[in-house]
């Protein structure tokens, strides 16, 4: 007996991812030194992060009550976005009456992030592994409005201090104009690794004296988010007790339609995708065995098959998507009793996976280079 079947997808996205050629070169040795001047270094007085006022009025939508000190910002949860963070610092210079040269932050990954945000990545001043970016900055100055930031910053818990130094003698400088509040704007990308970012703050004078760092952290809020291309799996004719599988694809549907099932990682974390099926109407027999069961794969390694899935029954597949990756959904059906045409429900979620250094064999998935957020 044949029956014609459908399921129509319910998504729950849960939070709790050369050709070698020879060439021939001479090379040489090079080496510069850059001089450094007498009297005092500058001084980074106090530093902190924000979103921007007109993206999140509370400056930070990872803690918007303000309730852990430091910046804590959300992921975008939608592929190939970016966030903007705003970085602030105040200093002074003794010698210059605060006018110093240039300001900038160092900013690094967090500690155990994979490659390619890994320990590969070395640069900044402290020549540290992990290294994101530097980021300039532009002075702003020291009027009203900057000693407004200052204080909005630390009413809400955003701001660090360099050592020894309160709010009152970074107010009284700016007050007097000895000190000067900059800023510096750099993006975050909806697939950076979550964790704890670290931030090294230096500013250099005229003289080219290099201040005493001041460093705080950034938290990226760890967020697992999946999303698919599909709105539902149709299985079409079954015969009784035979498997029959939809296989998905690496294909992404700008528009979702039926089959071809792929899901893709929008979050910061590694994502398991977890599955749960309804019984689509097909019951249980008087024993409370089930009239029909599942299977579910994410890729093509048999490893990570799960069979004989029974409905209702929330499963989480053994491998997981790395950040921005996206693979194929392959689902089964097999009806041990039943007739006439069935429709019913998948839920899809996921869960956030721990990164791991090296990058495990279960993380899996091809770049998502046809994501865009549609």
């Amino acid at each position: 007996m044949k029956k014609l079947l459908t399921l129509v997808l319910s998504l729950t996205l849960l939070v709790s991812v050369v050709l070698p050629t020879t060439v021939l070169a001479v090379t040489s040795g090079s080496s510069v030194t850059v001089s450094i001047g007498g009297g005092a270094i500058p001084v980074v007085k106090c530093k902190w992060e924000q979103q921007p006022v007109a993206d999140f009025a509370e400056l930070e939508d990872g803690d918007p009550k303000h309730l852990i000190p430091g910046f804590q910002i959300l992921p975008p949860l939608a592929a190939c976005t970016k966030k903007m963070i705003e970085y602030y610092a105040v200093v002074t210079d003794e010698e210059d009456g605060g006018n110093v040269s240039q300001v900038f932050v160092d900013v690094y990954h967090p500690t155990g992030s994979p490659e390619p945000y890994g320990k590969s990545k070395v640069g900044g001043v402290p020549k540290l592994p992990y290294f994101k970016y530097e980021v300039p900055f532009t002075k702003l100055g020291h009027s009203a409005a900057e000693i407004a930031l200052v204080s909005e910053a630390t009413k809400r818990g955003l701001i660090t201090f360099g050592s020894a130094f309160t709010l009152s003698d970074v107010i009284f400088e700016l007050e007097k104009g000895t000190a000067d509040l900059w800023k510096g704007s750099a993006l975050i990308d909806y697939e950076q690794p979550a964790g704890k970012y670290g931030v090294h703050a230096f500013a250099v004078d005229a003289n080219n004296n290099l201040s005493v760092v001041v460093f705080n952290q950034f938290d990226y809020i760890a967020v697992a988010g999946i999303e698919v291309d599909f709105t539902g799996i149709e299985f079409g004719s079954v015969n009784l007790g035979v498997e029959k599988m939809i296989p998905g694809d690496t294909n992404w549907n700008k528009t979702p339609g039926i089959n071809g099932a792929t899901v893709r990682n929008i979050g910061n974390t590694w994502a398991s995708v977890k599955v749960k099926f309804d019984d689509m109407g097909f019951g249980q027999d008087v024993n409370l065995n089930w009239n029909v069961l599942f299977d579910a794969r994410m890729g093509n390694d048999n490893a990570y098959y799960v069979g004989d899935i029974v409905p209702y029954k929330e499963i989480t597949l053994a491998n997981a998507l790395g950040l921005s990756k996206k693979d194929e959904l392959d689902f089964s059906i097999k009806i041990l009793k039943g007739f006439g045409e069935h429709k019913g429900v998948i839920t899809l979620g996921c869960v956030a996976r721990a990164f791991e250094d090296p990058v495990p064999a279960w993380v899996v998935g091809v770049p998502s280079t046809d994501c865009s957020p549609d």
